[in-house]
């Protein structure tokens, strides 16, 4: 049998093998285009979010839903009609922006996982590598999503249009005790199916990648040689899971504090630049027109893809470990990805024209022969 770790004990050896991978030695080029595998594959947070802001904060009483409401009923058809082609194209254009950031994630998800196996990262040979099967997982995450949404709208939908036929809205206050315990039981089952399709979405990203890559099937059929493997294994599974939304929480807190620190030291020679370039702009007599305010967004935006890069960047050492931890713990479990480790062997980022460091001894990646202890 094949040496299969722990969901814990895959811990230290992915760690080990991060740091043997980005710092030994350090080389600027990997960690570059590993920083464009993180902004693409949404990674660059490190699972922290942002609050969403409060729409009835309004000490004059006014609702901004009804404002907004009031406005739009102002408009009619007339003064819209003469930018309905725009909307429109604008709908889609933000629309085929966003089914090509999903293909590329698609895509970049082997692209990271041939990166932190081989130990290189070449961006334009992965893509063309890994274009057409990512096209196939591409296919596979957009039924998901379309199913997960209809999943949720349902079990959202269906109680609350019973209960809206059966007139307990209209009669709230004879229905308190049942829309109370069924607005309780309605979140509940709400959180237990975002929680199961977030699972799948883990399993998906964490072992069904590799059941495609090196198998070179599609998603139905890698589902099919996966969940045999899951079904025959459950508690070792069910820890990775749990461990894995232990160490995401981890690195949430982590990098959300190195990025604030981060974004503050670049935040200050962005803002002198900007005020320099006012008061500049200021004492030649620039007018501000449409021109000047859409050079100043499309710096604005520039500034931003920066910050992002920078973030993706730093961000480096928690995408590399987190892909090695998958791989530390499938491949005792999954025999094509074990060999594909064995033959490419420990991965080396490549060496400096001086001499190499000393190394720190890293374990070798599973082997395919029994375990001899």
């Amino acid at each position: 049998m094949p040496n299969q770790v722990s969901a814990v004990d895959a811990i230290s050896p992915a760690f080990a093998r991060m740091w043997q991978l980005l710092f030994r030695p350090f080389h600027f080029g990997l960690w570059a285009r590993l920083a464009v595998v993180a902004i693409v594959t949404g990674e660059t947070s490190g699972g922290g979010g942002a609050s969403l802001p409060n729409f009835n904060n309004n000490r004059s009483g006014d609702n901004h839903w009804a404002t907004a409401g009031y406005v739009f009923s102002e408009l009619g058809w007339d003064q819209i009609q003469p930018y309905l082609s725009w909307i429109i194209l604008g709908g889609l254009a933000v629309l085929g922006l966003i089914l090509l950031w999903i293909y590329s994630d698609c895509v970049y998800r082997f692209i990271l996982l041939d990166t932190v196996i081989s130990g290189e990262c070449r961006l334009r040979e992965g893509w063309r590598k890994w274009k057409e099967i990512g096209a196939q997982y591409f296919y596979w995450a957009l039924t998901y999503a379309f199913g997960a949404l209809v999943s949720v709208g349902l079990l959202i939908g269906l109680p609350v249009l019973l209960a809206f036929r059966a007139g307990w809205f209209e009669k709230s206050d004879q229905h308190i005790g049942a829309l109370i315990l069924g607005g309780l039981l309605l979140m509940l089952l709400v959180f237990v199916l975002v929680a199961t399709l977030a699972v799948i979405d883990l399993l998906a990203r964490d072992f069904l990648v590799p059941v495609m890559a090196f198998e070179d099937v599609g998603p139905w059929d890698g589902w099919r040689r996966l969940l045999p493997m899951l079904g025959a294994d459950k508690l070792a599974f069910g820890a990775y899971i749990l461990m894995k939304i232990v160490l995401a929480v981890g690195s949430a807190i982590l990098f959300t504090i190195v990025n604030l620190i981060v974004i503050l030291i670049l935040l200050i020679p962005l803002t002198l630049l900007g005020v320099a370039g006012y008061f500049a702009g200021r004492g030649a007599g620039i007018n501000w027109d449409a021109s000047a305010i859409l050079l100043v967004a499309a710096l604005g935006m520039l500034a931003l893809a920066g910050i992002l890069y920078v973030v993706g960047f730093v961000y480096a050492p928690g995408l590399v470990f987190f892909q090695s931890y998958t791989l530390e713990f499938f491949a005792g479990r999954y025999e094509p990805l074990r060999n594909r480790m064995s033959q490419a062997g420990a991965p080396t980022a490549p060496a400096p024209p001086v001499v190499n460091p000393p190394r720190i001894p890293i374990p070798p990646w599973p082997s395919s022969e029994p375990s001899t202890t």
